[in-house]
């Protein structure tokens, strides 16, 4: 019974059963004395402990063996008469304390763990620590347990458990956050929704006249420029048997005229001016028939291929030959009184191999424009907007200015800042106060190129007469100028002066914020 009694109070107790406990229990004789021992011990709210007061009441106070299994749940009801009081009425059940502790103060047994969360003054001495609170700073051991402070209220957590907390808040946020949006893209407000339809409006309007712009120039665009065609080679891969077999033989030609015996050569005498008249040894008339030969060449080639040599290819092939030409600006007559520019064929040589507008304005490739004084710097300085030309241009993007070596007269100045106070109505405009020579002044953008009909329809008031107009924007002014010598039409700048030209309009961003 002792053996039974020390394991299956151990079980319910969670902890080791002292010898002195034991013989307290054994010494119980009624069931006052069982009642005061183990109420405060057990609950019967509980199957285990309520099984082990039925078979323990009936080892020590009747005898009996204890029962293995009790159908009965309900509470055991004992035939003990309640202790009277000397004035009447019930006694009151008063509790009956155990030591757990020795004479000399130490622990007998190992270290008690009770059930459930018990006030413990160790200090976790006895117990592993939980933690600190930070409400009373009282020192919380296992015994007590995590939760809300025994004294303050203050909760008390292992760092395990608060950092498993901490997690489950941040996850709760972020879905919280995720869930938001969510429900903010599934119902956009009728403000948001007539943005987004007006934005695609607005780009397809731009794709519109994009693709309108590539029909108008496509001719331009895809024209090859092929500098080959200017001269002809035997070895080259492109051509045929044919072709090659007749460049080979006026080459063999040519050489022999230039190269042969002077015994050949034919000299002319001027007796009567005394003078012996230099002649090149290769005639015009000699070269108008190479050129001949050439095209008839090229064109038979290529008839063969199911294509035929005309317009621009065949004015580059040979530029005196009577092909069609490709159409030319009439000028008026108010035009023609224009000083006379140097001829052409109204195609700039400069090609972009990517015919994407947006790619060009994105990238910077070294294009820069000479132009003549005052009104280089009038275009830098925002006032000019719109410079005319001659010719076309595919390029779009920034485009560099540089003012030529020409020295500007003061009437020239005079005239056109009186020209744009007009244009602009405003007599308090600002104008540079000096137009230096043969300088890099600064950048614009070029946003598009237009023919003059174009031109007035978009710009009935526009600055310029020119058969092609660049329609530029977004000036910057170089604040440290730097010297550059110009060319003709549309150039690249020296790799050296672009680098110094870039890093200093940088600078100059950096130092306005």
């Amino acid at each position: 019974m002792e053996k039974w009694l020390s394991e299956t109070l151990s079980k319910c107790l969670d902890c080791v059963v002292t010898d002195q406990m034991m013989s307290t229990i054994l010494a119980i004789r009624d069931d006052q004395e069982f009642d005061n021992y183990f109420g405060n011990l057990l609950s019967e709210d509980i199957e285990e402990h309520r099984l082990f007061l039925h078979n323990c009441r009936r080892m020590l106070l009747s005898g009996k063996q204890p029962r293995s299994n009790v159908k009965n749940k309900s509470p055991v009801t004992t035939n003990a008469a309640p202790v009277q009081r000397a004035g009447g009425g019930v006694a009151k059940k008063q509790g009956k304390f155990v030591s757990m502790y020795a004479g000399d103060g130490k622990l007998m047994g190992d270290t008690i763990l009770l059930k459930g969360r018990r006030s413990c003054d160790c200090q976790a001495a006895e117990h592993t620590l939980i933690n600190n609170c930070l409400g009373c700073g009282r020192i919380v051991c296992e015994q007590e347990g995590s939760g809300p402070c025994l004294y303050c209220g203050e909760p008390v957590y292992t760092n395990e458990e608060e950092q498993q907390m901490a997690k489950a808040a941040a996850t709760t946020r972020a879905n919280t956050k995720g869930q938001a949006k969510a429900l903010k893209k599934q119902q956009p407000t009728a403000a948001a929704g007539k943005c987004n339809k007006e934005a695609s409006l607005q780009q397809a309007l731009a794709q519109r006249d994009r693709l309108l712009e590539y029909d108008r120039n496509s001719e331009k665009r895809t024209t090859v420029i092929d500098d080959e065609l200017d001269y002809f080679q035997e070895n080259s891969v492109w051509l045929t048997d044919a072709e090659r077999e007749k460049y080979e033989q006026l080459k063999s030609e040519m050489h022999e005229m230039k190269h042969g015996s002077r015994l050949k050569r034919k000299i002319k005498v001027d007796f009567a001016g005394r003078e012996l008249p230099d002649e090149s040894l290769v005639s015009k008339e000699y070269e108008q028939q190479v050129l001949r030969q050439l095209a008839a060449v090229s064109k038979a080639a290529a008839i063969d291929q199911g294509s035929s040599l005309t317009g621009q290819s065949a004015l580059a092939l040979a530029p005196n030959l009577g092909v069609a030409k490709p159409p030319v600006f009439k000028a008026s007559k108010e035009q023609k009184a224009w000083p006379a520019q140097p001829a052409n064929d109204g195609l700039e040589r400069i090609y972009n191999r990517v015919q994407d507008k947006e790619l060009l304005e994105m990238q910077d490739m070294r294009q820069c424009l000479s132009m003549h004084q005052p009104w280089a710097s009038l275009l830098v300085a925002g006032i000019k907007k719109h410079e005319g030309r001659v010719w076309y241009s595919e390029h779009r993007g920034r485009l560099w200015i540089a003012s030529t070596a020409k020295e500007p007269h003061a009437d020239d100045i005079a005239q056109m800042e009186q020209f744009y106070r007009v244009l602009y109505n405003d007599d308090n405009l600002k104008f540079p106060s000096h137009y230096p020579t043969s300088s890099l002044l600064g950048c614009v953008n070029v946003e598009s190129c237009l023919p003059q009909e174009e031109y007035r329809d978009l710009y009935p008031q526009g600055e310029s007469d020119s058969p092609y107009v660049f329609v530029c924007s977004k000036p910057e002014q170089l604040p440290l100028l730097l010297p550059v010598q110009g060319e003709h039409k549309i150039y690249e700048l020296p790799l050296k002066t672009h680098n110094a030209a870039c890093k200093t309009m940088l600078r100059a961003r950096a130092v306005k914020g």
